[in-house]
């Protein structure tokens, strides 16, 4: 089961952001996130925040084994074929370790302060189905001749090629009937929020969508997520999750997974269960080192033996 972590960009600073990033590379987790926002998701809106490509570029040059990617890129924010330039980028910065996190874009208040259309539910779908489809073929092919009615490309190429042979495109988001539809489309992996029930029904939607296209389920990747704090005491998860609300001016998180390593092993395992094969943590600052050392030296044995006796 792929372990991932999505450190918030917010309310802290570019150190504490690169020092978590190297303790989740040491701890042994596979994947390393940040969100693409302007403004702060939580708490105020207008508390500092960092764009998320710059954060991703430190990361590659502080990391060595971890791949790395935003969760996600929200395609509104830049042109496509651009942000397939930007990632071919990352992934040569970080020897072949990149992932292109997709999604439609949502916060209304960021993208009217710069200027930028976001549009009806429908149009931000319609969009999001060609962006992606252009992403793929940028990432595939050498060139690229689109004629949508968000993008026009002619012959874009995609030069120097990606360092992997297939950059992994992974798709955040929900929707139903268009987001999964476009994941089974064109992604090789999907996250979403929520419990292993929610998790499970979307999965299951997502591969009615992968049969009506004639493609593989097995051939995309679903990744839970959600708060995890790796604490032998209660009181002593409370207190770390109580740092984070202080901090970040936000209501007490509520983990997916909490407690000693065994609990915690099996609360993940839960959505192993559920059908995902792979589990994405959340941090905030201040980032929890304690939970991420443990997590690679304890919880990850324990749920890989539980996996194994499968």
């Amino acid at each position: 089961m792929l372990l991932g972590i999505s450190v918030w960009p917010t309310n802290t600073d570019w150190p504490a952001l690169r020092a978590a990033g190297v303790a989740v590379d040491r701890a042994g987790f596979d994947h390393l996130y940040a969100w693409d926002h302007f403004y702060s998701i939580v708490g105020d809106e207008e508390s500092p925040n960092f764009e998320v490509t710059q954060v991703l570029a430190g990361w590659a040059t502080a990391t060595e084994r971890v791949r790395i990617g935003a969760l996600v890129h929200g395609i509104t924010y830049r042109n496509p074929a651009v942000l397939v330039k930007t990632i071919t980028a990352l992934d040569h910065l970080s020897s072949g370790r990149a992932i292109m996190g997709i999604g439609a874009a949502w916060m209304e208040p960021e993208h009217h302060a710069y200027g930028i259309t976001l549009g009806t539910k429908k149009t931000r779908s319609d969009r999001f189905e060609e962006a992606a489809r252009v992403i793929r073929s940028m990432l595939r092919e050498r060139g690229t001749t689109f004629e949508g009615k968000y993008y026009k490309l002619k012959n874009a190429l995609n030069e120097p090629r990606p360092v992997q042979r297939e950059l992994p495109i992974l798709i955040g988001g929900g929707g139903e009937q268009r987001t999964l539809r476009t994941t089974a489309l064109y992604a090789d992996m999907w996250h979403g929020f929520g419990s292993t029930d929610d998790v499970r029904h979307k999965l299951e939607v997502l591969r009615g969508h992968c049969v009506k296209v004639k493609r593989d389920p097995n051939a995309i990747i679903g990744l839970g997520g959600g708060w995890v704090v790796v604490r032998d005491r209660p009181e002593d998860v409370r207190a770390y999750l109580q740092r984070v609300a202080d901090h970040h001016g936000i209501a007490l998180p509520v983990p997916r997974a909490a407690g000693d390593p065994d609990t915690v092993a099996a609360q993940i395992f839960e959505y192993w269960k559920a059908g995902a094969r792979g589990f994405v943590l959340s941090g905030a600052y201040p980032f929890d080192h304690e939970t991420i050392e443990r997590v690679g030296r304890e919880v990850k044995p324990r749920l890989m033996k539980l996996i194994g006796s499968t």
